[in-house]
């Protein structure tokens, strides 16, 4: 049996991953919104250029700059 997900929030999508345990031949099928999408290709960005990207040494560096922005 296969399951297609389309923009479906992480509640539902806990609960539908839940019910492999009850089938195990349940396949479920994630479809991401362009949103998403867009997420990953940004987040595959800048695995691939680290270099282009500010970095931080601790969260409050981060909250710093935030701040000071």
């Amino acid at each position: 049996m296969t399951i297609t997900l389309r923009n479906v929030d992480f509640e539902t999508l806990q609960v539908i991953e839940s019910l492999k345990g009850l089938k195990k031949d349940l396949e479920i099928e994630k479809i991401p919104n362009d949103e998403t999408l867009e997420a990953m290709k940004e987040c595959e960005e800048i695995l691939a250029n680290p270099q282009k990207y500010k970095s931080y040494q601790s969260a409050k560096e981060l909250i710093e700059d935030c701040l000071n922005d």
